[in-house]
């Protein structure tokens, strides 16, 4: 049995009563919080035989953050020479149609898909972000992708959720492929019960047959494992919906039966906010808000209306950045400038997006989210570089405002340290980036784009 002992540490539980210890202690068996509470020389005394400690003296020590939509192959496709928007007036989906579809996804690998997953991965767990939650894409990769991004999840350390982003707009044959790479893998991983587990992952409403949602809907009921979806993150959505359909995307998805409980949406940016929170709350959808990857696109979505309905808002990073620290910031600016409140988003909200709403949104919340007896042991200790004490009273605040990514000192996934004093302690980080490197210039290659 694995016994750790971390001890002095200012421990912020984001527990239901958000409890904190200035003078904290944490004791874990393998994988499992056994206690934490207020440090004494008693329980110094009982926790400490057999047991590796782990000095926290200055230190803050928080859940590790949950994000809740990604594309982790996308790290290949960071920093291109080329952006894509050429002289043609910029709209999302012709962008996506004229660039992203034909010079990226389409042209990803299976290596690319694992290199970039496993970097990307290294990535988060620098931020802080212990629970990552992926739809990958590679049409063109298909059979075999899911593997390949099982396999750097297995040797990041990381919890993961993951997921292949079956879509129709190629074809039935490889709508078909990729639905199956999802069953395959969640039959191969989710009986486990360890630390990657696998969803049904569909593209958007707009390029997916009614068919196949239903067939997701369906299917999810039957192996109880949960739909992930991109959901009107640009105005199209609503467009083709409307088109379509003769209703918005929320109201076409109640009537084909897709939503409940199981249903992640990444993004929701664009939607109807009369009548969308409503009965988002009604089916007990969950969200993925994705503030700064929306913030860099010109969106400006709004979870006040759903917030306020009682809807579960968690945070993601959408592939396209790395810290948690700027995404709460930028999830929290958003909403203020937008309604020129300042109160709006308290830092211990904001905080609990990036914690407890994550795992109740990907129905885990008895196992990670917060620190308490029975639940997994994924911390993460930060450094306190402040110039004014850090105590219960302010130490949510100095998260969310002031740290950065550069404080993450510590990360404990599943009991076990993966970075320790600011170090990977398991895996050649220097070596991941180099082959990453190499998987890029490749990709470029295909593409015709400046090269270094």
């Amino acid at each position: 049995m694995d016994k750790k002992l971390i001890k002095n540490g200012l421990v912020v539980t984001k527990d239901k009563d958000d409890r904190k210890f200035r003078n904290g202690m944490i004791y874990i068996e393998d994988n499992i919080i056994k206690f934490i509470g207020p440090q004494t020389e008693d329980l110094l005394q009982k926790y400490s035989k057999g047991a590796e400690v782990i000095d926290a003296a200055g230190k803050i020590i928080s859940p590790g953050f949950i994000s809740l939509h990604s594309h982790l192959y996308s790290a290949v496709v960071r920093s291109i020479p080329f952006s894509g928007f050429d002289n043609a007036d910029f709209s999302f989906i012709s962008w996506m149609e004229r660039f992203w579809y034909p010079m990226l996804e389409d042209r990803v690998t299976r290596e690319q898909m694992y290199i970039g997953s496993l970097a990307n991965m290294l990535g988060n767990i620098r931020t802080g972000i212990t629970t990552t939650t992926d739809t990958a894409e590679g049409s063109y990769a298909l059979p075999g992708a899911m593997d390949h991004v099982h396999r750097a999840g297995e040797e990041s350390g990381m919890r993961c959720v993951l997921s292949f982003e079956t879509t129709g707009r190629i074809s039935p044959e490889n709508q078909a492929l990729g639905f199956q790479e999802n069953l395959d893998f969640i039959k191969k991983v989710n009986h486990q019960n360890g630390r990657i587990k696998g969803r049904i992952g569909i593209h958007t409403t707009f390029s997916c047959p009614t068919e196949l949602l239903q067939e997701a809907r369906k299917t999810s009921d039957e192996l109880g494992c949960g739909i992930m979806m991109h959901m009107a993150d640009d105005r199209w959505h609503n467009f083709d919906a409307t088109r379509k359909y003769g209703k918005r995307p929320t109201r076409y998805l109640e009537d084909i039966g897709f939503l409940g409980p199981d249903v992640l949406l990444f993004h929701c940016a664009y939607m109807d906010l009369l009548q969308d929170p409503e009965i988002f709350k009604r089916h007990d959808v969950k969200i993925a808000h994705n503030a700064e990857s929306n913030a860099i696109f010109g969106f400006w979505p709004d979870m006040i209306p759903f917030i306020k309905e009682g809807v579960c808002v968690g945070l993601g990073t959408d592939g396209q950045t790395h810290s948690m620290f700027e995404i709460m910031r930028t999830a929290q600016m958003l909403h203020r400038l937008k309604y020129e409140n300042l109160e709006l988003f308290p830092d211990a909200d904001v905080l609990g997006m990036a914690t407890n709403k994550g795992s109740e949104a990907l129905l885990m919340e008895k196992e990670i989210g917060s620190l308490e007896v029975g639940k997994k042991a994924d911390l993460i200790m930060l450094k306190d570089r402040s110039a004014v004490p850090i105590f219960e009273e302010n130490v949510e605040n100095y998260i969310v405002s002031t740290c950065e990514r550069s404080d993450v000192d510590t990360v404990m996934i599943d009991g076990k340290i993966l970075l320790k004093d600011g170090e990977f302690t398991e895996v050649d980080e220097m070596a991941i980036y180099a082959k990453s490197k190499e998987e890029a210039i490749d990709l470029w290659k295909k593409n015709g784009w400046p090269l270094p």
